[in-house]
C-alpha cells in the first residue's frame, strides 16, 4: 500500500453461487417489515439510473411516499 509492504492479516474466499447485490425482490422483502406510511423518505444511491427510476416508481406502488434518487454531493436535511 502506497509501496509499503503490510502482511496479510486475512483470508479471501469466493462465493460463486450468490450476487453481492440485492435485486428488487431481496430489497423489496428487506423493506416488507416497514410501514410505508411511517417511512418519510427513501434514498436510492446505488445502481444505474434507469435501473433507480424503475425501482423508485416500483416502491411507490408499495406505497412509500417519498423516494428520492440524489444527485452526487446533493444534501438534504430531515424534518
Amino acid at each position: 500500500i502506497f509501496g509499503e509492504i503490510y502482511p496479510v492479516k486475512a483470508e479471501v474466499g469466493v462465493m460463486r453461487s450468490m450476487s453481492a447485490h440485492g435485486d428488487y425482490e431481496d430489497l423489496c422483502q428487506f423493506l416488507a417489515c416497514q410501514n410505508p406510511e411511517l417511512v418519510r423518505k427513501l434514498f436510492l444511491v446505488h445502481g444505474e439510473y434507469d435501473v433507480q427510476i424503475d425501482f423508485a416508481a416500483r416502491l411507490r406502488r408499495k406505497h412509500f411516499k417519498e423516494v428520492v434518487i440524489p444527485d452526487m454531493h446533493e444534501t438534504h436535511l430531515l424534518d
